[in-house]
């Protein structure tokens, strides 16, 4: 590791730290500055102030010793050349800072830093070529642990629906039928408990989770098909037989979205004729 290019990349850190540093010191410095100022210029004595009448009614009368009056009053002849000078010093201190860092900050020193990025990579190279690996494949096994057993083997699931039914079985059947009990699944399911006449609430609802099925069985299949691909199947959470049982689950996923879909289409279109 070179020493050199080290000692610069230090240099470069302390003299920014210092900078923030004096920076954040005249900021805090002016601050206080303009405390003082405002002090010394609005603070009047109690004896200078009026106090207003009391205000009478039926509920609340208050004396003029009970009104607490304030003792801060704005003084019109107030002076502003304080600020101004404050407010110079401020954008010299700005500028400086500006001008130090662009010149600490020069194209020598960037490619200094760069380079000693660079070693530190190469130094560390199978460190981190390990570390990338072992992260890669355990968040990949867990995302398809995840949506394996803790999603896709959901009895519950809308492509579970009708398990009686092969595919074949389910795109054969009389589709009339087929969409009436599925609007009824779907009332059972998903109905509202706070109003149970609530139309809309079951189709949205039903909506959203089989949105939800498909989006989570093509991101198992792609994942999937990506490792099988690459031959790394072996090594992770998952098979053929697994793969093959979301691509059914997929198909039969989106046949009942197509039966929803159509009657819904079907649906509206009624309803605009009626009206």
């Amino acid at each position: 590791m070179n020493i050199k290019i080290i000692n610069n990349t230090l240099c470069i850190i302390h003299t920014i730290k210092e900078i923030f540093m004096v920076y954040i010191f005249h900021t805090f410095l002016f601050l206080f500055s303009f405390l003082c100022i405002s002090h010394s210029h609005y603070a009047q004595s109690p004896s200078q102030i009026s106090t207003p009448a009391a205000i009478t009614n039926n509920y609340y009368a208050p004396t003029s010793s009970s009104i607490c009056t304030p003792q801060i009053q704005f003084d019109p002849n107030i002076k502003v050349e304080n600020y101004s000078e404050m407010s110079v010093k401020i954008s010299n201190i700005t500028m400086q800072c500006i001008q130090k860092i662009k010149e600490t900050i020069t194209p020598e020193n960037c490619q200094t830093f760069k380079n000693l990025i660079l070693q530190i990579l190469w130094h560390y190279r199978y460190t981190a070529a390990c570390a990338t690996l072992v992260g890669s494949y355990s968040i990949i096994s867990l995302m398809l642990l995840v949506d394996y057993y803790n999603y896709l083997q959901n009895p519950n699931l809308w492509a579970r629906w009708k398990t009686e039914y092969s595919f074949e079985q389910l795109c054969s059947a009389p589709q009339k039928e087929l969409t009436q009990e599925l609007l009824m699944a779907i009332n059972e399911h998903n109905y509202n408990k706070n109003n149970p006449t609530d139309f809309t609430h079951p189709l949205i609802m039903f909506l959203t989770a089989i949105d939800e099925e498909i989006a989570i069985c093509k991101r198992y299949i792609s994942i999937a098909k990506t490792i099988k691909r690459l031959g790394l199947i072996k090594i992770f959470p998952t098979n053929d037989s697994k793969l093959h049982e979301i691509n059914e689950l997929l198909q039969r996923t989106l046949f009942i979205k197509h039966l929803f879909l159509f009657w819904l289409s079907d649906y509206n279109l009624n309803n605009n004729k009626t009206n």
